[in-house]
């Protein structure tokens, strides 16, 4: 079974939100997009070959509402679904989606 990414296996330097990058690597189980987001800051990566768009319509106090949708089929993500460990990803379909370049040091490239 292939590993799944971890926070730890991100280039933080790549992501530019809030100095102090807490990041969660995660891909959408409706239509296939990966996307990282910052838990420090709450912004989403939700387009990962243009890491300078960031979605900031992100729910940061209601737990009865989803956190945020899918920016590309618009799937509700439930508030707690980084708590949960909902939705992350194996580093093969990563590095096959072409973001080995976003991993630290080129890892699983």
């Amino acid at each position: 079974m292939d590993r799944l990414v971890e926070e730890r296996d991100l280039d933080a330097t790549r992501f530019r939100c809030c100095g102090d990058e807490d990041l969660y690597p995660f891909g959408c189980p409706d239509c296939d997009r990966l996307m990282v987001f910052c838990y420090e800051c709450g912004t989403l990566y939700g387009d990962l070959t243009d890491l300078s768009t960031q979605d900031t319509s992100i729910n940061h106090f209601n737990p009865a509402a989803p956190k945020f949708h899918c920016p590309g089929c618009r799937k509700p993500f439930g508030y707690f679904f980084m708590r949960d460990r909902q939705y992350r990803v194996t580093m093969a379909r990563w590095v096959g989606a072409g973001f080995g370049h976003l991993l630290d040091g080129g890892a699983g490239t």
